[in-house]
């Protein structure tokens, strides 16, 4: 009895050790659960401000300080994925990027809603704007919720903080939504696009085998024929010669095709792990051109590139990697490279400086140049460390004290005048006293 008992205690615990690891894959994260994590982690943030140089703590952990709207979005996700032990960075978001190369990711994946599709955004879409309405995203956040007509959102960078904004669902601002597949992470699987990747690659392998095994085929030599003297029938025939050189025997011996096959030879594909950009300068006058040149790592590893810019009002990129600069301002462009590795910089566009000529009536020629425009003068308070944004965005807290202040100053001289004309009357009619009356 104590044997059987000792048999059924062991069985149980078998039982349990062997189903405890399918309990463990079965509870995986729910799509709900990650969705309140990464709106969590993104309401915790708000009221965060940049620092000077617009330094942010998404900057430092994504290695790259600029306009930081999408490494933000990045970040939080990261931060979810990290809160729920989930891969959810670079695999249901693009691992790095502007606004218009995410939108990019999300729509070779069939992720990405324009507005005038009628999509409902859903809780943790990525929400992107187009203030210029000119077709090209400039600025991205998180969708929080929706109530009615408006959508409810939590965006970096907004006025250089974290900050919870809404809009009209219907607002031309409104470019579209980009949707992170989390059906992907919630059954259980934590890197969709690397499983997908593993199964096309086993079925190239496959066909280049298949391929290998029918070229030799086709190579097998074809079976010698010739037709024995002594019978009609055909022979595969092997003869032996004598001293003499004559036939001494025809041994009739029939042979089988054999098919050699050949060893297959697999091409290892050569991974693209990093990215280099090259460009002469950064800084950049209106209608200049320069070349940005780019380098895969390691060498003989194949990538298919594209170019993003936000701001395609200053910035104009050819296919081959031209930037052409055709407005005023600070422009991110983005070289991204099979949609894993991306690599950015920025550029700083000035008014071109036009030289005039004026014939002057002596016939000389003089070279005048045009004043310096608003921008222009805007950007140069930026080159001696001067925010002109930021002096007109807080003009409030200076204006009205230096406002008073020329008040101020000009009744003082009005004053002073005022009194020196009563001076001077007054000593004239001094004057007049004292002369001799006739």
């Amino acid at each position: 009895m104590k044997h059987l008992t000792k048999k059924i205690t062991a069985t149980v615990l078998c039982l349990i050790m062997a189903l405890s690891p399918v309990s463990m894959t079965a509870s995986a994260v729910t799509q709900s659960q990650m969705q309140s994590t990464v709106l969590s982690i993104a309401y915790d943030e708000i009221g965060y401000r940049e620092g000077p140089g617009s330094y942010t703590k998404y900057g430092e952990w994504y290695g790259w300080q600029g306009a930081w709207c999408t490494t933000f979005v990045l970040w939080c996700f990261h931060k979810a994925g990290q809160r729920l032990g989930v891969k959810m960075y670079s695999v249901i978001i693009p691992s790095g990027g502007n606004c218009n190369s995410m939108i990019s990711w999300f729509q070779n994946r069939g992720e990405y809603h324009s507005r005038s599709s009628g999509y409902s955004p859903k809780k943790g879409d990525l929400i992107f704007f187009d203030w210029s309405h000119n077709g090209s995203a400039q600025h991205v956040g998180i969708v929080n919720y929706t109530a009615g007509g408006t959508v409810y959102t939590i965006e970096g960078n907004n006025q250089d903080m974290v900050r919870a904004r809404s809009y009209s669902m219907s607002s031309a601002s409104v470019m579209g939504y980009g949707h992170p597949n989390w059906g992907s992470l919630s059954n259980g699987k934590s890197s969709p696009v690397k499983t997908t990747k593993k199964s096309t690659t086993k079925k190239r392998t496959t066909t280049q085998r298949q391929t290998t095994q029918r070229a030799s085929t086709y190579n097998t030599p074809k079976k010698s024929q010739k037709k024995s003297s002594s019978s009609g029938n055909t022979y595969t025939t092997t003869k032996a010669s004598s001293s003499s050189g004559k036939s001494a025997s025809e041994s009739k011996t029939t042979t089988k095709a054999t098919t050699t096959k050949k060893p297959t030879t697999t091409t290892k594909k050569i991974v693209a792990k990093d990215m280099k950009l090259y460009a002469s300068t950064t800084d950049l006058e209106v209608g200049d051109s320069v070349n940005l040149d780019y380098t895969i790592e390691p060498k003989g590893a194949q990538a298919v590139v594209g170019y993003f810019c936000d701001e395609e009002n200053i910035i104009e990129i050819s296919k081959a990697g031209v930037i052409t600069a055709t407005g005023e301002g600070k422009a991110t462009v983005v070289v991204c490279a099979n949609d894993e590795i991306y690599r950015q910089c920025d550029f700083n566009v000035t008014e071109a400086s036009v030289s005039v000529t004026q014939q002057t009536p002596n016939n000389l020629d003089l070279q005048t140049t045009e004043p310096l425009s608003e921008k222009t003068a805007m950007q140069r308070l930026y080159d001696i460390g001067i925010d002109a944004d930021k002096l007109v965005e807080h003009s409030k807290y200076f204006i009205y004290p230096l406002a008073i202040m020329g008040t101020t100053a000009v009744l003082a001289g009005f004053i002073a005048i005022v009194k020196a004309i009563a001076a001077a009357i007054r000593k004239k009619r001094e004057a007049a006293a004292d002369e001799p009356k006739e």
